[in-house]
């Protein structure tokens, strides 16, 4: 079976209210839907005997707290916002030294206008580096969310290999 799409990416989030604001006002996401702590807790009886007893009161001190925030970015593309309160290990990405994930890309028209927007909403902070020419024939920048999440922003240019297929024409 070859995948469909992807769909969405999921970050733990150290402020959960800070990240919302990033990937609205900066990335200009919409809210779609939220989970709370509370609806983990099963409203069928069966089910509700298999959760353990100190996972039951956890969720219950926390219903009203809010677990997840789904943002939808583009057209059926999510970010998926985790406000895990038993996270306290930071996890970012080193790509030079550790294997794994290093950074997610998305494309824009105009890297001119994104970066001009992105100021103007305050997100010069979340700036690495200013855009500039690839290698691959793209205008690229670098951003990051506030929990250090990279980000390439790319914008393709008529000798962008993501187009002909071929490095520097």
């Amino acid at each position: 079976m070859i995948a469909k799409a992807n769909v969405h990416l999921g970050f733990n989030c150290k402020n959960l209210e800070e990240s919302i604001r990033f990937y609205e006002e900066i990335l200009g996401c919409k809210e779609a839907f939220t989970i709370y702590y509370g609806d983990l807790i099963p409203e069928d009886p069966k089910r509700l005997k298999t959760i353990p007893k100190d996972q039951l009161e956890k969720w219950e001190s926390l219903k009203e707290v809010k677990w997840i925030v789904y943002l939808e970015w583009m057209d059926g593309y999510f970010i998926e916002l985790f406000n895990e309160v038993t996270a306290h290990v930071e996890n970012k990405p080193d790509p030079v030294n550790n294997y794994g994930y290093t950074h997610f890309a998305f494309v824009v028209d105009d890297m001119e206008e994104f970066c001009r927007m992105l100021k103007e909403k305050g997100g010069e902070k979340y700036i690495d580096l200013e855009p500039q020419p690839s290698l691959d024939g793209n205008i690229n920048m670098w951003i990051h969310d506030p929990d250090g999440n990279r980000m390439e922003v790319q914008q393709y240019t008529e000798i962008s290999a993501q187009k002909t297929g071929k490095l520097r024409g």
